[in-house]
């Protein structure tokens, strides 16, 4: 598929191969296809867990210079990573915001920290219900990832669209265990899509929307269900 997006075939073509991390190109079909949607248009982006910034470059490139976004990670503390679960370094971040980010850095603020600090009082940094994109890839330990999706149903815009990484990875099935915890609360935050290991998740009222868009798009290859919810799967 054509990225119609300029900073993501930008990103694409320069950029995301040189930083080290671990992210399938298909996402950027993926959040392509988001950005082209006619809802969602404003707002900054976060991503809990942000190593090298791979993930988080991409998501930033859509983006407008006024949206502030926010970055958290534990970076130099690892002893709070306690599973192991990548080893995110801040000056290699930040490096790789000055080179490779369509803001050059200037709308991301960095946040130092382990997301389950209720110290961090992430709801006061972060407006609740400012974010297009949230992207969950911190600690993989159920645990973190329930407290993580409550971040993000709290932090992110009615319309706008979570993401969840390392879904079907047989290496940390503590993600797909605590999605599974999360699920069952009912909460308002549901699945849509799933691809390339990650699950991608949206407030009640607008599921079916994006369910739609990408069961209608080339990235379709079948119709999966999940604990009651159906998904595309790409």
């Amino acid at each position: 598929m054509e990225i119609s997006n300029q900073n993501l075939r930008r990103y694409r073509e320069n950029g995301f191969a040189q930083i080290q991390g671990w992210c399938n190109p298909q996402v950027f079909n993926t959040v392509d296809l988001f950005d082209s949607a006619p809802i969602n248009k404003t707002g900054g982006v976060c991503e809990i867990g942000v190593h090298h910034g791979k993930l988080y470059l991409l998501l930033n490139q859509v983006t407008a210079p006024e949206a502030t976004s926010y970055a958290i990670d534990v970076f130099d503390a690892q002893r709070l990573n306690i599973d192991k679960s990548g080893a995110g370094d801040r000056k290699i971040f930040e490096r790789n915001l000055t080179e490779f980010d369509a803001h050059k850095g200037r709308n991301t603020q960095i946040i130092s920290g382990d997301s389950t600090d209720s110290g961090l009082q992430l709801a006061k940094t972060i407006e609740p219900g400012s974010l297009r994109f949230f992207s969950v890839d911190g600690g993989h330990s159920a645990e973190h990832t329930i407290s993580d999706l409550k971040i993000a149903s709290q932090l992110v815009a009615n319309e706008g669209v979570v993401i969840l990484d390392d879904v079907s990875n047989h290496h940390w099935l503590g993600v797909i265990e605590g999605a599974h915890i999360f699920l069952a609360t009912r909460p308002t935050l549901v699945p849509f899509g799933i691809g390339a290991n990650k699950m991608y998740l949206a407030k009640i009222s607008y599921q079916k929307l994006y369910f739609d868009l990408l069961a209608k798009s080339p990235l379709k290859q079948k119709i999966v269900t999940f604990l009651g919810h159906s998904l595309v799967a790409m």
